[in-house]
Order: structure tokens, then C-alpha cells, then sequence
């Protein structure tokens, strides 16, 4: 029934959405079809466009396609799993025609801010019968998810033109807003909804912690955009809303907790395990996930809807042979993984040599151990993926004795350490889809004192700094720091630790101005001899993603200016 609920609320926000032309001297209410006039008039009509907005954040995550994960490949942390040029693997092929850059500025203008922009045009209409209480959690939700968006795209497309009301009649004149003021309408935004939103909400809804949570973060990106240190202090007063507990009971898990606990692993793993990544399950940690459990309102109901981690950051281990040359098989509980966003060294081994023995990086939460699964090879079968270096520097499978075979694994597309926070079930029982039901993880109170570290950092105040990384390090049971040791690479790493797969790193990079110099020195060896790699292509003017030429094509009353460098 739920699932006929989503399909339904989705085709209805469909039809919404694309009805918002009219003609000033007709005012008929179409009362056939769904419209603003009849739908927005209840609580009931305004929760389905508020689901509309869910629906559409999640989309974040898969709108790319299958097999593109934009946010974090060609960062520093990974790198296209393929011998060819594609997933910025050679920047040169980032350009204003490249599907990425349009399909990401579509979600973000067609989907999220006309969404938020029609509930917020309608909600504080006096007329329509619904509690004061109501009203707020709706309007603070769509002033989160307008803001939300637009720190997107500041952190994307650097300048873009700020569309504070729904559009009703075509316009061809729109002007990019500086960054700057991009940033500011994000921060005004969140300020009102932190006033709104309530301390607590069902699993998947956002809680006014949230919104402090992402205020935390823009007024970072202000003090730096604009000089202006009080942002820090606003930031840090931001973040300790959440710390304190005063924006709602969240906190940083340092005991096991939920059925997972039963289970061999640790804490870190508990935040992650499926079934226990929201509120109701005992995780105070996370602020905010995507839903895509099929029972969930606005979550997941097919494989086209589902969560993709697996497939977009598990190896091939489907394609790996046993000595005897028995092919794995696909249908593994693990999941099908694809091997696009394969991890480079240093989000492999570089960034855990400062302590070996930190949790996230114990085998319940980085796998690198792999088994033959193919019961044909009865030898082999169950046996754990064993591997030796070649004369040649290549990678081999070997005997259990150690002998060397002839067989070598490709350690960029199907044989590498992978982050199982990935893990989870399988959408519909789809094994080989390589998608999962299980939520994620999109704020966590870890990351809120990451936030409140690196504010702290950029006001000079190092000792405070380190305190916040520490606790968030001591958790993971990893060494401390000194206030000497707080430095922005330093976050950067931790960051890595802490929320690989969950960070849209693109966008963090971006955010600190540090996309250039950090892919070029995480990212630059080629996958083959003479190939591209996105440290070798990167140019300075990556720095920000260019506006697709289609935008700048239609917008023909006024200049919509490119980006420097494409």
C-alpha cells in the first residue's frame, strides 16, 4: 500500500509542477486534475508536496545515472574505475556540455527550489484550515530544502541566479547572484527554519538540529567568501546547538546499541548497520537520512529508486577467478559491485597511517579480505582471495601455498578495500542490481563536530579545534592530537575517516577552495601507461563546474556569463 502511496504522491508533485503557467485573467480552479488551487489547500495536499521535496533530495543521489557518482570521483578520494577518459578521470572532458553538469543544475532549479518555492508561496496563505504547529514544520522544511539547495550549487557552480519566487510565466533574463549572496540567501533561509522546524521528527523528516547542522557549515563558506570572521562565531554557535543537545537529543554513539550489537564489530559499525539508521532504532547520531526502505512514505520502491552505494564504490569481485580459473559469481549476499569510484591510496592506505589500529579502519568497516564463492571450484570454494606482487610489479592470484598463477587482478576496477557502510540488502531481493533498501546517512552529529573543529580553526582557535576533532577521534578509538597538529589537510583526512562514502566530497573540496591542489596530489597516477588521470588534467579553473551552455543558450534577454576557463 505504501509503495502505491509513493508512486501516486510522486505522480501528483509530476503533474504540480509542470502546471505552473497561467494566465493572469483565467482564474478557474481546475478541478479535474491536481493544481496548486486544489491540492495546497490541507495538510494532507501540503505533506505530499513536502514528500515531493524527500523524493526529490534523494534523487541527488542517483540522478547521475547508474554508473556515474559525481560527487566524489575524480576527487581525491577516487578515481573512475575504468582505463578510459570518462568520470573525470581527464578533466579537459568537464565542459558545458557534459551531461553532469546539466543534470545536476536540472535537479537543483527543476525539481528542488521550484518544489520549495510552490510550498513556500502557498503555506502562509491565512485561509487554508491548518495548526499554527503544522504550518511551521512545513514551511521550515521547505526553507531547509531551499537552502540545502542553493549551498549546492554555491558549492558547485560558484555564482547562479538566486529564484526567490515560483516562476508562473516564461523568463529569459535571469543573472547570475554572486557567491556570496547565494551563500547569504542559504543562511537566511536556515535561520528562519531553525525557528520553525521541531526537535523532534518521525525517521527520514528534518529536525531543527539539521538545519543548524548545514547553517554550521554556510557560515563557514561565508567567513571565507567574505572575510568576515564573525561568521565563524556563527558557526560555532551554530554547531553547539546540536552539541548541547539544545536543538533536539542527538549525539555522537560511543556504545554499542541495537540488534547489530549482537553481532561481532563496534560502534562505528552500528551506525551504519541496516535497520538501525534512524532515530526510532537508538541512533542519536544521525540528523538526517535519504530514505529508500520500500516501507518508508518517499522512500525506495525499485531498483531505479534505490540506494547505489554498492554499485558505485564495490570492485567487480563478481569477475575475480580462483587458481583453477572458476569465475566468481554475481549472486553474492554482498551485493553487486561495479567499480566505478575506486578508492585511490590515499583514501586506501595513506590516511590510516597516522593510526592503523583507528576502528574505521577495522575489518567491520573496511573490507579487504575476499572469498571464492563458486561452489563449481570445489578446491576453492570459500577460500579467502589470496595475492602476491609479480617481478613485474603486477598483481597476482595465487595457490594456497603461495605459488604464483598466471591469473592478475585488476586492483582499479575489481579487487580493492571498499567502506561497508555500502553494505545493506539487496532492493526487492535484486542481488545483482547492485542496489540496496537500506537508508543514508546525510548529516551526523560526528560531522557537526567536524564542522565546529574547522570554524574553530579558521578563527585561530587550534586548542578548541583539536578538542572537537578528538572527540570525534576517540570514539574511533584513535590516538589524540595537540592544537599544533589542527591544520585544514589535517580535517580534510579526518573528514576522509570519518565520512567517506556519506561526504559529497566534490563539494567539500570546493567548499574549502581545495579541489585543484588535493586532486593533484591524491589523484595523479594514470591507470594505464600514458593515461589521463584527473591530477594530470585538472586545470585552476576546475575549481568550479561550468554552467551548462544550454542554460546560457535560452537565457537570451540578458548575459548569463560562463565561468572563467571554459
Amino acid at each position: 500500500m505504501k509503495n502505491i502511496i509513493n508512486r501516486l504522491t510522486i505522480f501528483i508533485l509530476c503533474l504540480l509542477f509542470t502546471t505552473a503557467c497561467e494566465d493572469d485573467f483565467l482564474k478557474e480552479v481546475p478541478l479535474d486534475r491536481f493544481s496548486p488551487e486544489n491540492l495546497l489547500t490541507n495538510e494532507a495536499g501540503f505533506d505530499a508536496a513536502v514528500v515531493a521535496l524527500y523524493e526529490g533530495a534523494r534523487n541527488e543521489h542517483i540522478i547521475a545515472s547508474d554508473i556515474f557518482e559525481y560527487m566524489t570521483v575524480g576527487t581525491d578520494q577516487t578515481q573512475w574505475g575504468r582505463n578510459d577518459s570518462r568520470g573525470n578521470k581527464d578533466y579537459s572532458l568537464l565542459n558545458s556540455n557534459l551531461n553532469a553538469t546539466i543534470v545536476y543544475w536540472d535537479w537543483a532549479y527543476k525539481q528542488m527550489i521550484v518544489r520549495s518555492n510552490l510550498i513556500l508561496e502557498n503555506i502562509d496563505n491565512p485561509d487554508i484550515s491548518i495548526s499554527n504547529e503544522t504550518r511551521d514544520n512545513i514551511k521550515g522544511q521547505a526553507l531547509f530544502f531551499r537552502a540545502y539547495t542553493y549551498n549546492f550549487l554555491a558549492n558547485i557552480y560558484g555564482d547562479v541566479p538566486i529564484v526567490e519566487d515560483r516562476i508562473t510565466e516564461p523568463k529569459f533574463d535571469f543573472i547570475r547572484n554572486s557567491r556570496a549572496e547565494v551563500l547569504g540567501f542559504s543562511a537566511k533561509d536556515l535561520e528562519a527554519a531553525v525557528s520553525l522546524l521541531p526537535t523532534e521528527v518521525n525517521d527520514g523528516r528534518i529536525p531543527r538540529a539539521a538545519a543548524f547542522h548545514l547553517l554550521s557549515e554556510v557560515y563557514i563558506s561565508l567567513g571565507m567568501e567574505t572575510s568576515d570572521a564573525s561568521y565563524y562565531d556563527k558557526s560555532i554557535n551554530a554547531a553547539s546547538k546540536v552539541i548541547s543537545k539544545e536543538a533536539g537529543d542527538y549525539e555522537i554513539m560511543t556504545n554499542r546499541f541495537g540488534p547489530a550489537a549482537n553481532s561481532p564489530g563496534d560502534v562505528f559499525s552500528d551506525v551504519f548497520a541496516a535497520g538501525q539508521i534512524n532515530r526510532s532504532s537508538g541512533n542519536k547520531e544521525v540528523l538526517w537520512a535519504w530514505q529508500f526502505e520500500s516501507t518508508t512514505l518517499g522512500g525506495g520502491f525499485s531498483v531505479k529508486t534505490a540506494n547505489n552505494s554498492i554499485r558505485y564504490w564495490a570492485p567487480e569481485y563478481d569477475r575475480l577467478q580462483t587458481p583453477n580459473e572458476v569465475i566468481n559469481q554475481s549472486s553474492d549476499s554482498l551485493g553487486r559491485g561495479i567499480g566505478v569510484n575506486s578508492p585511490t591510496n590515499y583514501a586506501k592506505y595513506e590516511v590510516w597511517a597516522l593510526d592503523p589500529e583507528d576502528m574505521r579502519n577495522s575489518s567491520f568497516n573496511i573490507r579487504r579480505t575476499f572469498y571464492y564463492n563458486n561452489p563449481a571450484d570445489t578446491e576453492y570454494y570459500g577460500k579467502p582471495v589470496l595475492t602476491k606482487i609479480g617481478a613485474n610489479q603486477k598483481l597476482y592470484v595465487t595457490k594456497s601455498d603461495g605459488t604464483l598463477t598466471d591469473i592478475t587482478v585488476d586492483t582499479l576496477r575489481q579487487y580493492y578495500p571498499y567502506f561497508r557502510k555500502i553494505e545493506g540488502p539487496a532492493m526487492n531481493g535484486n542481488i545483482l542490481s547492485g542496489n540496496t533498501s537500506k537508508d543514508f546517512s546525510r548529516m551526523r552529529v560526528a560531522e557537526t563536530y567536524l564542522l565546529r573543529a574547522e570554524a574553530y580553526f579558521r578563527k585561530g582557535d587550534l586548542a578548541n579545534a583539536a578538542k572537537d576533532i578528538n572527540v570525534v577521534r576517540a570514539r574511533a578509538e584513535a590516538s589524540q592530537i595537540s592544537s599544533s597538529d589542527v591544520t585544514e589537510d589535517f580535517i580534510l583526512d579526518e573528514r576522509t575517516r570519518e565520512l567517506i562514502v556519506e561526504e559529497p566530497r566534490l563539494r567539500t573540496l570546493i567548499r574549502m577552495g581545495r579541489l585543484v591542489d588535493r586532486v593533484r596530489k591524491y589523484n595523479s597516477a594514470p591507470s594505464v601507461p600514458n593515461g589521463p588521470s584527473s591530477g594530470e588534467t585538472i586545470q585552476d579553473f576546475n575549481r568550479f563546474w561550468p554552467i551548462p551552455q544550454k542554460v546560457i543558450d535560452a537565457n537570451t534577454g540578458a548575459a548569463l556569463e560562463q565561468n572563467p576557463g571554459y
